[in-house]
């Protein structure tokens, strides 16, 4: 269909109400530590950047989710939450957490969102934040591209969806 392309990309794009709004969340957060507490991070534009795209990216993640699974989606969005706030060494030191979580660290976004806070805020190496935002931006690309996909499919009727399983 000669439409495919801009239905297609209207609904992976459906993500952008809920990013403007976790960005807008995270304007006044920043806006509140910085005037509020006195907090006056060593790279402040920086520090706003990098939380506008790790605001993108859990929500990119989040509506892919929700778009392949539904209402599973939901839940696995909160089971991800869980494993990221302990396993982002965001709350304690990693080398205190159990191995499951160490080895989780390197494979979840919420680790390089924290690092790169760290660094915007306290000083580092600039090579780090770098990096925290080529992989939080790049895991706001695939999965933007992955709910493409997945929206693309679901507009292919299969006979399973023409004929779901009755259970009564």
């Amino acid at each position: 269909s000669t439409l495919f392309p801009y239905t297609t990309l209207f609904r992976s794009v459906m993500w952008l109400p809920a990013a403007m709004l976790g960005g807008i969340g995270a304007l006044v957060l920043y806006g509140v530590v910085e005037l509020g507490l006195g907090l006056h991070p060593v790279h402040a534009v920086e520090c706003v950047l990098l939380m506008l795209v790790g605001v993108g990216a859990f929500t990119a993640i989040d509506h892919f989710l929700r778009t392949a699974l539904g209402v599973p989606g939901d839940v696995l969005s909160l089971v991800l939450l869980v494993l990221q706030l302990t396993a982002s060494g965001g709350l304690y030191p990693m080398p205190t957490t159990p191995g499951f979580f160490q080895v989780l660290n390197p494979l979840l976004p919420m680790t390089y969102l924290v690092d790169g806070l760290r660094m915007t805020v306290s000083g580092g190496l600039v090579e780090h934040l770098v990096r925290d935002f080529a992989v939080l931006g790049g895991f706001l690309v695939v999965f933007l591209l992955l709910t493409a996909l997945v929206v693309h499919r679901q507009r292919t009727w299969t006979v399973a969806r023409l004929h779901p399983d009755v259970a009564l």
